[in-house]
C-alpha cells in the first residue's frame, strides 16, 4: 500500500472525517434520547406567555388567586406530557449506543495507524469500559432531578413573589432536563469513542496522541500534540489561559476533557518521530496559531483569549506569524 500520510492529511482524517462520523453518531443518539422534548419545552414558553397575558393583562402583572393556580396546574401537566418517558429513555438510549461508539473509536484508531504507518492494522476486539457504563446509568436520576425541580417551581407559592419570571424559571428547569440529556449523550459517546481508541493503542503497544479541534478552547488547545508519558496518562490542569491552569492537578486518562469536548486521542507508536514536520508538531503549531488569532469556542470569554495570547508572547521560539497574531489579539484588535 502507499506510504505514510503527511501530518496535514492525518490531521484532516482525525479532525474532520473521523470527527464528523463521531458527531453524526452523537447527534443520532441524542435525537433518539430526546425524542423532541427540547422542542416541546421551548414551545411551552410561548404558550404560557400568551396564557399569562390573557389571564392577567400583562407580563408585569403579579398573578394571583385561582387564575394563577389554574395556569400553573395546566403548565405542570404540559411539562409532564412533554417529558413523558424522558429520563428512562435517555438512559437506555445512551447505554445502548456505547458499544457502537466504542467500536467506532476502535475502527478510527486502526485506520489512523494504517494511514500513519503505511502498513495495514486490523481492528482488534474492544469492550465498553465500566466507567462509561456507570456514568450512563446516572442519567435517569439527573434528568428526573431537573423535572422535579420544574414541578416544585411551577407552584403558586413559588411563583407568587416573582410573577412571570418565576414561571420562566420553572420552564427553564424543564428545558435544562433536555440539556442534560444532550450533554450526557455527547460526553458518553465521545468518551466511548476515545475508550475504543485507547484499547487499540494498548493492543498495538502504542502511546496516545491528543488531537484537539482546530478551534478548541484554551484548555484543550494546550493538550493538542501532547503524547502520553510511559505511565499512560496526560498531565492535568493544562491551559493556554494562565487563569484557568490548575497547579498540581492529577494526571488524566485523556479526552473528553469537559462537557461538549470533541478532542480525540489516537495511537502513537513509541518509535515514531515527534520533532519538526511530524503530526504532534503540526498539532501544536495549529493550536498556537488558533490561540494567537483569538479563535476559540463561543462559550469562552474574550478576556480568556486575550490572556492566552498575552501568555504566548512571553514564549520563545514563536514564528513571526504567530507572534503578530498574538500581539493583535492581546491588544484587542481581533
Amino acid at each position: 500500500m502507499a506510504g505514510p500520510d503527511t501530518p496535514r492529511r492525518l490531521a484532516d482524517l482525525v479532525q474532520v472525517r473521523q470527527a464528523d462520523e463521531a458527531r453524526m453518531l452523537e447527534e443520532r443518539v441524542a435525537e433518539t434520547a430526546d425524542a423532541g422534548a427540547a422542542v416541546k419545552f421551548a414551545a411551552l414558553v410561548k404558550d404560557v406567555l400568551t396564557a399569562w397575558i390573557n389571564a392577567f393583562g400583562s407580563l408585569t402583572a403579579p398573578g394571583a388567586g385561582a387564575k394563577l393556580a389554574g395556569l400553573l396546574a395546566d403548565l405542570r401537566s404540559k411539562v409532564e406530557l412533554a417529558a413523558r418517558g424522558l429520563p428512562g429513555r435517555a438512559q437506555r438510549t445512551l447505554s445502548g449506543a456505547l458499544e457502537e461508539a466504542t467500536g467506532l473509536g476502535a475502527r478510527h484508531a486502526a485506520q489512523f495507524l494504517t494511514r500513519a504507518s503505511g502498513r495495514q492494522h486490523e481492528t482488534p476486539d474492544v469492550t465498553v469500559s465500566r466507567g462509561t457504563v456507570r456514568e450512563a446509568a446516572f442519567l435517569t436520576g439527573r434528568v428526573a432531578e431537573q423535572l422535579q425541580m420544574s414541578n416544585r417551581l411551577l407552584t403558586p407559592r413559588a411563583v407568587s413573589g416573582s410573577g412571570w419570571r418565576g414561571v420562566l424559571a420553572g420552564v427553564g428547569a424543564a428545558r435544562r432536563a433536555a440539556g442534560v440529556v444532550r450533554q450526557a449523550v455527547g460526553w458518553g459517546v465521545q468518551r466511548a469513542v476515545n475508550d475504543g481508541a485507547a484499547q487499540v493503542a494498548d493492543h498495538y503497544g502504542a502511546l496516545l496522541l491528543w488531537v484537539a479541534e482546530p478551534t478548541a478552547c484554551v484548555r484543550c488547545a494546550a493538550y493538542s500534540g501532547h503524547i502520553t508519558a510511559p505511565g499512560g496518562k496526560f498531565p492535568g490542569g493544562l491551559s493556554m489561559d494562565p487563569n484557568s491552569r490548575v497547579g498540581r492537578a492529577s494526571p488524566i486518562e485523556g479526552p473528553p476533557l469537559h462537557p461538549n469536548c470533541r478532542c480525540r486521542a489516537v495511537p502513537w507508536l513509541p518509535d515514531w518521530d515527534t520533532g519538526p514536520g511530524t503530526l504532534p508538531a503540526f498539532l501544536r503549531d495549529q493550536a498556537l496559531l488558533a490561540v494567537a488569532a483569538g479563535e476559540g469556542r463561543p462559550s469562552e470569554s474574550r478576556a480568556a483569549r486575550r490572556r492566552a495570547a498575552q501568555a504566548l508572547l512571553a514564549q520563545r521560539g514563536l514564528s513571526a506569524r504567530v507572534r503578530r497574531q498574538a500581539a493583535a489579539t492581546a491588544a484587542g484588535r481581533t
